[in-house]
């Protein structure tokens, strides 16, 4: 009787955990992809149907943004 309780009791917790601890992957964007960065970290279209991520450069001597391919 005392296994069969310790057995449930560790399934209970691994059921627990399962349920519990697994979170659902990274969430997907909410916004579009912008052609035009207007702050770092935004997700822009680098070329027609890819990806890519604003950075911050700088070009003649000054900060600018850009689009970075993730590729």
């Amino acid at each position: 009787m005392r296994r069969t309780v310790r057995a449930m009791t560790r399934l209970q917790w691994l059921a627990l955990l399962l349920l519990v601890g697994c979170s659902r992957g990274p969430s997907k964007p909410t916004e579009a992809p912008v052609t035009v960065c207007t702050k770092v970290g935004q997700s822009c279209e680098f070329a027609p149907g890819k990806l890519g991520l604003c950075i911050e450069l700088e070009k003649n001597g000054k900060p600018a943004l850009a689009c970075q391919s993730q590729h």
